[in-house]
C-alpha cells in the first residue's frame, strides 16, 4: 500500500486537478508505480555489477513493492472505467459489454466474462463496445482486433462482419445456442423459471399484507372462562375410609397408654 506521504500528494493532486475520466488517476498512479520499478531495477543491477550484493538484495525487494503497487492502481483503474460505462446495464438481457477505458489484457477478461455470462442466459447476439483506438498512442483499436481474434477461436460463435465493419468501435457476436429449454436448476434455466419466482414474489408480498392487517387490527380481550360453581364440595375421604383390624384374640387394645404406678413400665 502506498505511504503516507504519497497518499496525501495524490489527495492533493486529486483536488486540484479532477480527473477528466474514469480511472485516469489510478492509471497515472500506476505509470508512477512502473517508473520507480524501473529505476529500482537499474540500480539493483548496477550495484550487483559493482559488487555490493545486500544492496542489489534490497532494491531488488523495492522494486518488487513497486509492482505490487502498479498493479494495486491498475486493478482499481479497470473496476472503475468498467463501471462507469456500464452503468444502468441490464444483466439480464446482456445485450451489449462497453470495454471502453481498459487494457487489451483486461478487456479480454472482461469479454470472456461476458461471453460466458450469454451462453448460460442464451442470448445469440451481444455487442462488444471497443472504441475506435482514439486514446491509444498509435491511433489504432487495439481492444476491437484482439476481441475479434479470440471471437474467431471460439467454438460455436461468429462475427457479423456486416455489422462490425459499419461501425469501428463495435464487434457483433453471433452465439449458437440450444432452443430447448435446459433442465436441472442451473443458471441457464432462468428464462423458463421467471414465472415461477414472479409468483413465489406475489405469494411473499400477500403474506406480507396479511400479517400488516393482523397486526393493525384491534384486539379484542381475551375471555375468561371461569369453572362451574357447586353448592358444596364433595367429599370422598368418608367414602374410602377403611375400617379397623380386629385385634387377634387374647390381645386387648387400648386407646391411651397409662403408666403404671411405681414403676417405669408400660402395659397393654
Amino acid at each position: 500500500m502506498p505511504t503516507i506521504t504519497s497518499s496525501v500528494i495524490y489527495t492533493v493532486y486529486d483536488y486540484l486537478f479532477p480527473p477528466t475520466e474514469p480511472g485516469k488517476q489510478w492509471r497515472e498512479r500506476a505509470s508512477a508505480e512502473a517508473v520507480l520499478r524501473t529505476k529500482a531495477q537499474q540500480d539493483a543491477q548496477t550495484a550487483w555489477k559493482n559488487g555490493d550484493r545486500e544492496t542489489s538484495k534490497k532494491l531488488n525487494l523495492e522494486a518488487k513493492a513497486h509492482y505490487r503497487e502498479m498493479e494495486h492502481y491498475n486493478s482499481k483503474a479497470e473496476q472503475a472505467a468498467f463501471a462507469h460505462y456500464n452503468a444502468g446495464a441490464n444483466a439480464a438481457q446482456l445485450q451489449q459489454v462497453d470495454l471502453h477505458g481498459l487494457f487489451v489484457a483486461e478487456a479480454l477478461v472482461r469479454a470472456r466474462a461476458h461471453l460466458e455470462a450469454c451462453r448460460k442466459a442464451r442470448v445469440s447476439r451481444t455487442t462488444f463496445i471497443t472504441g475506435r483506438g482514439n486514446r491509444s498512442i498509435d491511433g489504432v483499436a487495439k481492444i476491437k482486433a484482439a476481441v475479434q481474434d479470440w471471437l474467431k477461436q471460439e467454438e460455436g460463435v461468429t462475427v457479423d462482419e456486416s455489422e462490425t465493419e459499419k461501425n469501428p468501435g463495435i464487434v457483433v457476436a453471433v452465439i449458437e445456442v440450444d432452443s430447448t429449454p435446459p433442465e436441472g436448476d442451473g443458471d441457464a434455466a432462468w428464462p423458463w423459471k421467471a414465472g415461477e419466482t414472479v409468483a413465489w414474489a406475489v405469494v411473499g408480498t400477500v403474506k406480507s399484507l396479511f400479517a400488516l392487517a393482523s397486526t393493525a387490527a384491534p384486539q379484542s380481550a381475551p375471555l375468561a372462562i371461569e369453572p362451574p360453581k357447586s353448592a358444596s364440595t364433595p367429599n370422598f375421604s368418608k367414602e374410602f375410609e377403611v375400617p379397623p383390624s380386629p385385634a387377634p384374640p387374647g390381645v386387648s387394645i387400648q386407646s391411651e397408654v397409662t403408666p403404671s404406678q411405681g414403676s417405669g413400665e408400660r402395659r397393654c
